[in-house]
């Protein structure tokens, strides 16, 4: 009986108390809400500043992670489909070959629509991968400007809210001057009343509190200045002058096309429309003043140990526009600046003169990069090295194999120039070479005979 009863009772009305819970649900997140911003009266005591010291973007570290991880993961992709274009390129090539001298000709209709439409296909997922490289690019600037504005704020927030506190002081107690001077002692009187009002602090004479910039509406400022800066800029100072873009680039270009192409200089990766030209620049007599290419004379020996590169990091201070690149073995160069006695910067980071003669810039760590491209090269040397290797090879076991069929050639030869001697058995005729004497017993046989 009672198992009946409190099953009846799952789908009865809720009582008076569970409907007072439910309606109070409304009001419990209503609290979560901000409430409406108020610009400070007062300048920001020690709690308020030690506050703003202490506050740190831990999302921004989390943004910049997965940025940096989206920009390798989209430079790997578009590696990967451009390589698979040139390899199948040279696929189609060598089928052209046979085109040429009229061999398989039923095929090639099909493979020049083949290849017509793979290219089309990278090109367009090439494309897509540039125009989401250049958001990734865009939120890791927006990042770093939030990060800047953060620390622009920690030093100069809480001193310019009590500058901007001093100079409103003062411009009160300018109003109460000439209100005195004016109005003599009845203005005093009407001062005094004014100045004792409930809200600690000066107050104007319309008995409002001050209205100071606070430290929300310096950092929306500074985010909206900065903002508007980078957007102004063109597409080639946007992007052509970062690392990221620029090594995509490059990636891509030495995928399609290796070495046989130079790529275009940067200043030609975006047309005037302000559209990036994904395609190569043409390329026409180098002594021409009206084009600009880059043609890289890579180097692939560290300079430091002279040794041939293996884990290449590569210098964001040195070279750039008009010079080479330098290029070290990351250990190497690490090692160099681990063991140094020099800092740099204001956060004293430990550094070491570039290795480079000539170049005075002095390098941390955090100026080193990872250079796709010369890994890219040196894969290709140590591939070509190998395959030569393997030729060689090749080559030695057949001249091996020539020789020892000339010196069986060379033994038949001889066989067969020298005499024999035949003498008779019981089973037949035997051979003896003349060159063997034949035993004594034979000779004392014939003699008989």
């Amino acid at each position: 009986m009672s198992s009946r009863t409190r099953h009846s009772r799952v789908g009865a009305t809720p009582s008076r108390q569970s409907r007072q819970s439910v309606a109070a649900t409304p009001i419990q997140t209503q609290q979560h809400v901000l409430q409406a911003y108020k610009k400070p009266s007062h300048p920001l005591d020690g709690e308020a500043q030690r506050a703003l010291r202490e506050l740190n973007g831990t999302t921004l570290t989390s943004v910049k992670k997965h940025n940096k991880e989206a920009i390798t993961m989209i430079r790997s992709t578009a590696e990967g489909v451009n390589d698979m274009l040139s390899e199948h390129q040279r696929y189609f090539d060598a089928r052209s070959k046979k085109w040429d001298a009229g061999k398989k000709l039923d095929e090639k209709e099909e493979e020049e629509a083949i290849m017509a439409d793979l290219e089309q296909k990278v090109d367009d997922a090439t494309a897509k991968l540039e125009e989401s490289l250049r958001a990734v690019i865009d939120s890791s600037i927006a990042a770093q400007r939030i990060e800047d504005a953060l620390e622009w704020l920690r030093h100069n927030g809480p001193r310019q809210i009590e500058e901007e506190y001093e100079s409103q002081l003062t411009q009160r107690a300018t109003q109460r001057r000439q209100i005195q001077n004016r109005f003599g002692s009845e203005a005093d009187e009407e001062q005094e009343d004014l100045d004792e009002g409930p809200t600690p602090g000066p107050t104007p004479l319309d008995r409002s509190q001050l209205a100071l910039t606070g430290s929300v509406e310096m950092f929306n400022d500074r985010i909206m200045r900065e903002q508007d800066k980078y957007t102004s800029l063109s597409l080639t100072a946007r992007y052509a002058r970062h690392n990221e873009y620029r090594d995509f680039k490059r990636v891509v270009h030495d995928a399609r096309h290796g070495e046989t192409i130079p790529l275009g200089h940067e200043d030609t990766w975006f047309t005037d429309a302000g559209e990036p030209a994904l395609g190569v620049t043409q390329v026409v007599n180098e002594d021409e003043d009206d084009l600009v290419i880059d043609r890289e004379k890579v180097s692939t020996k560290c300079p430091i140990t002279f040794q041939t590169l293996k884990d290449p990091v590569t210098s964001t201070k040195c070279g750039g526009r008009g010079g080479g690149q330098h290029t070290f073995e990351k250990s190497a160069i690490l090692d160099m600046i681990r063991t140094s006695g020099s800092h740099y910067g204001a956060g004293g980071k430990k550094s070491v003169a570039c290795p480079i003669s000539g170049c005075d810039n002095q390098l941390t760590a955090d100026d080193l990069r990872p250079d796709p491209v010369l890994i890219r090269k040196i894969r290709r040397l140590q591939q070509a090295a190998l395959e030569e290797s393997l030729m060689d090879l090749d080559d030695d076991d057949e001249n091996d194999d020539e020789n020892d069929d000339e010196n069986d050639d060379e033994d038949d030869e001889v066989q067969s120039s020298q005499p024999q001697n035949t003498r008779a058995t019981g089973s037949g005729v035997s051979r003896v070479r003349s060159t063997q004497q034949p035993s004594q017993s034979s000779i004392a046989e014939e003699e008989d005979e």
